[in-house]
């Protein structure tokens, strides 16, 4: 089941106030439940009451407010003259000895996220003054410096990169632009997620994994910065190196299933590994599109005081066996450039053909990841796949076309760039690593005979990188042909 971990969230300290509220429905409130989980129930039919009853009073609302939160009083002009510079926007006051340069920016990024958290989370409710959300956050190049200066106290927990308490923050600085502003994302939106009690805060691979999802960031040559992007070049997303260590555990290991992310446990995030996964699957999970409305619901329940554990754990029960394998597809191919609703799996129901020799016909895109030819193989039969057509792998320098052999300059996986390959997908759950039978690909070409170790869907799909389908073009057309019947053999 999802959500099955009970526990903190990235390196923090302290804990929230008790926020002055009560239960409240706001207009918009997730649901995380269908009709179909949910029948609807008649309502009791109402007590007569009491001859002598008073009618009750409507009770009045209470105000839902923010916990407040103590903030340092540090002496400005000392600060100044040991060179730790203040720089303020509307949702972030920023103490750093780093290169002023590099530092006036660094607001202003905090409150284009800020934007961002509302939009996704939903509004922070005002504290008991009515004033907006403020972080204070320190980017300590010399963190001796601080320490001399008492903005670094022993009261603050040693780190290796950041840590947070409530609307407070600290992190070494670091050695590249983008890793920079990645870590101050992070802290930031764990000082907006951890800032009104919410159910999401025990469960530490989404509170890490959405710090790490809105972490990751683009800013264009316009200067518009978009978060939550998936990246889509090494150099872009200097020092960060999430998804090299996935394709490394991947490479000795196989993917990581559904359940060992969610069991990550928050001591495990003294290592990258634990942050790598974590974002890996909130980021399946929120670019998906058959799973990001009901996830982004999750997310509604960090500015909403509303105990809903229970119902997180039903988010994904209708089809949580589809997600599992979906997303091992995913972590086992994810690369930089990775299109989540290219790769979207089909999981209508195939069938088999109607009789010996029967055929039918499909088309594979170039341009999309596992296509379901809508035909169920059985064990041990024979089947002969042909395929025939034209399409289009890249653009540049020019024009890379391709026939189903593929082409023998480029590889993908140990075998030609454009080569058809299959797969099949087990009718049947697969419980030993790596639990699923999609991951065994078969080198179709212009044709051959498959005898299928496995009953079930059969799929195909063009060769290509996983980051590289954007600027493909063309279809395979491809026969698939039932055995004959025996005295036709």
């Amino acid at each position: 089941m999802l959500i099955a971990l009970a526990c903190a969230g990235c390196t923090k300290t302290g804990e929230t106030d008790g926020a002055v509220s009560e239960k409240t429905t706001p207009a918009t409130s997730p649901k995380t439940s269908t009709k179909r989980d949910r029948p609807a129930r008649r309502p009791a039919a109402p007590e007569a009451a009491p001859a002598t009853a008073v009618p009750a009073e409507s009770p009045r609302p209470q105000r839902v407010i923010r916990p407040s939160q103590k903030v340092p009083q540090y002496d400005e002009r000392r600060l100044a003259e040991i060179g730790i510079r203040r720089y303020e926007s509307k949702h972030l006051i920023l103490y750093t000895d780093i290169d002023p340069a590099a530092a006036r920016p660094l607001p202003e990024l905090m409150d284009r996220a800020y934007d961002a958290w509302e939009e996704y989370f939903g509004p922070l409710p005002a504290d008991s003054e009515g004033k907006d959300f403020q972080m204070i956050g320190h980017v300590m190049a010399d963190r001796d410096l601080f320490r001399t200066a008492g903005v670094l106290t022993d009261e603050v927990p040693n780190f290796q990169h950041g840590i947070n308490r409530n609307q407070l923050f600290w992190m070494n600085d670091q050695p590249t632009l983008y890793y920079r502003e990645h870590l101050l994302l992070h802290e930031g939106t764990h000082c907006f997620m951890l800032a009104y009690p919410n159910p999401t805060n025990q469960f530490a691979w989404y509170m890490e994994g959405m710090a790490e999802l809105f972490g990751t960031h683009f800013t264009d040559e316009a200067g518009t910065t978009r978060l939550r992007v998936l990246p889509h070049d090494l150099q872009v997303f200097d020092g960060w190196g999430r998804i090299r260590i996935i394709e490394e555990e991947v490479h000795e290991k196989g993917p990581r299933r559904v359940a060992a992310v969610i069991g990550i446990r928050p001591d495990e995030f003294q290592k990258n590994d634990a942050y790598a996964w974590s974002w890996a699957l909130c980021a399946f999970l929120d670019g998906h599109p058959k799973y990001h409305d009901r996830f982004r619901r999750v997310g509604f329940l960090v500015t909403n005081h509303n105990d809903a554990v229970t119902e997180m754990n039903l988010v994904f029960k209708d089809d949580w066996n589809e997600l599992a394998e979906e997303w091992l597809l995913f972590a086992a191919n994810l690369c930089h450039g990775y299109i989540i609703d290219r790769t979207v799996l089909d999981f209508r129901l195939a069938k088999a053909l109607s009789g010996p020799g029967a055929r039918t016909q499909i088309d594979i895109a170039a341009d999309r990841g596992w296509q379901s030819s809508g035909v169920f193989v059985e064990h041990g039969k024979n089947y002969q796949i042909s395929a025939s057509g034209t399409c289009v792998l890249s653009r540049h320098p020019k024009p890379w076309e391709s026939e189903p052999q593929g082409i023998s300059f480029r590889y993908h996986a140990r075998l030609p760039l454009g080569i058809l390959v299959a797969a099949i997908r087990s009718d049947a759950p697969i419980e030993k690593p790596p639990y699923t039978t999609m991951l065994d690909v078969l080198p179709v070409g212009r044709g051959r005979q498959i005898t299928p170790d496995v009953s079930g869907t059969l799929y195909f799909r063009v060769n290509d990188d996983w980051g590289e389908l954007l600027d493909n073009s063309g279809m395979v057309h491809v026969t698939i042909e039932a055995p004959p019947a025996k005295n036709d053999e």
